[in-house]
């Protein structure tokens, strides 16, 4: 995965086609079009939830590089979308659709390359293998959850919006 072609993008995905905003709304859009059995599983209407995906994206971009707070917060939102009815097999549509969407989006303005394609698909894939990794075994993750600030249903202990990462105390204090 080239870590810096994700992060252009995003930038890119930020700044060109009416910014975030246009992307997240187009991701449900054609989630919902495309895969009309997951509509029932979201209950925030879109206007507010596409905000929750594209800073969860965001915080993952951000993180990549660190993993001792991307681990652990992948992990949290796998449990805690087992409170929202995500099914294993809902993953591989959700980063199908993001991929798809993001080409839509990037190549309005601007390049979408294979390259891109590739480097956001093989994110995607990775996120989608930590998340199912902790849903799949909840308790297995508790005590790491715990000590990244997540409780055991992977809500934040400090009472934060679940999609904003908690920065684990060891990073924090030499950050």
């Amino acid at each position: 995965m080239d870590i810096e072609l994700l992060r252009e993008t995003f930038q890119r995905a930020k700044n060109e086609n009416g910014g975030l905003r246009s992307l997240g709304l187009s991701f449900y859009a054609r989630l919902f079009a495309k895969y009309p059995a997951v509509r029932p599983l979201f209950t925030t209407p879109t206007e507010q939830q596409h905000k929750k995906l594209m800073a969860s994206v965001g915080a993952i971009v951000a993180a990549v590089e660190n993993p001792e707070a991307l681990v652990p917060y992948l992990h949290a939102m796998g449990i805690r979308h087992l409170a929202y009815k995500t099914d294993n097999a809902h993953y591989p549509a959700v980063g199908e659709n993001l991929v798809a969407v993001l080409g839509e989006h990037l190549s309005k303005e601007g390049a979408w390359t294979e390259d891109m394609k590739r480097t956001w698909q093989s994110a995607l894939e990775f996120v989608s293998n930590v998340m199912i990794e902790a849903a799949n075994d909840p308790a297995k993750y508790k005590t790491e959850l715990a000590k990244a600030g997540y409780k055991a249903d992977g809500f934040s202990k400090h009472g934060a919006e679940p999609w904003t990462m908690v920065a684990p105390a060891a990073v924090v204090a030499t950050g």
